[in-house]
């Protein structure tokens, strides 16, 4: 389990509301550097592929597209995959306690199979609350009363799924009747945590789009709120890490 490892002090004690406090996490030099690599590092490399592509064309023709397939198909699982794992770093060191984005720690960090792990662990996390309304969606194309109630019922249950997958580490942890039980232990609180996310989630998905913004400011703007949300999920352990009383 990633939390059984020491706990990092505090943070200083927090003098802001938690809306605001919630809101300036990513503000750190790891926060930031992170946003900077994750918007940048890819606008790099397909400018690097683009101008790579443009240069063998004239000489292998149809064997350019191989080789550039061949050249970014690995770069694109390392990153991503990274990607992944540092926002479920962001949740287990909040639900230690801090209180502004940190480094990984190098031991042990580039392990290609640990990244591809939490993709697939957090993919199972969406998966096990959302397969009613990518079911019926793919069933009826419709956007209807009942796509948006099923909707509105796996977004109840995400945030406790990914809580519990990220902070066990494990598929196990997603049994729908844990989830449940830890809903049920901190009901009223989990309606605050859940109303966050749907608020958030629905500024990114509704409100973003329609802001004119560059591609690259639009990215760094959805990067730090996934960072807000990480931050606030851990913060949720931490703040009811007695009631949920899972021994980590």
């Amino acid at each position: 389990m990633k939390f059984l490892e020491e706990e990092p002090p505090l943070a200083g004690e927090c003098k802001l509301p938690w809306f605001i406090d919630a809101f300036i996490y990513p503000i750190s030099a790891s926060g930031l550097i992170h946003i900077a690599v994750f918007v940048f590092l890819p606008l790099l490399v397909k400018f690097f592929i683009a101008r790579l592509s443009a240069f063998l064309q004239p000489y292998l023709q149809w064997g350019t597209s191989y080789i550039i397939i061949f050249l970014t198909v690995p770069f694109y699982i390392v990153f991503y995959g990274y990607v992944f794992y540092y926002i479920t770093h962001c949740v287990v060191d909040s639900a230690k306690g801090t209180r502004r984005a940190s480094d990984v720690p190098i031991s042990g960090t580039f392990d290609v199979g640990d990244f591809i792990s939490e993709v697939i662990l957090l993919f199972g996390c969406f998966a096990i609350c959302l397969w009613p309304v990518t079911l019926y969606y793919g069933l009826t194309r419709r956007f209807d009363s009942t796509f948006w109630l099923l909707s509105a019922g796996g977004g109840f249950f995400l945030p406790m799924s990914l809580l519990r997958g990220v902070m066990f580490d494990s598929f196990d942890a997603l049994n729908p009747i844990r989830i449940i039980e830890s809903i049920c232990k901190t009901f009223f609180s989990y309606w605050g945590l859940v109303l966050f996310f749907f608020v958030v989630c629905g500024v990114v998905a509704a409100i973003l789009p329609r802001v004119p913004l560059w591609s690259f400011a639009a990215n760094g703007i959805r990067i730090y709120l996934v960072f807000v949300l990480a931050h606030r999920l851990g913060w949720y352990y931490w703040w009811h890490k007695d009631k949920l009383d899972w021994g980590l």
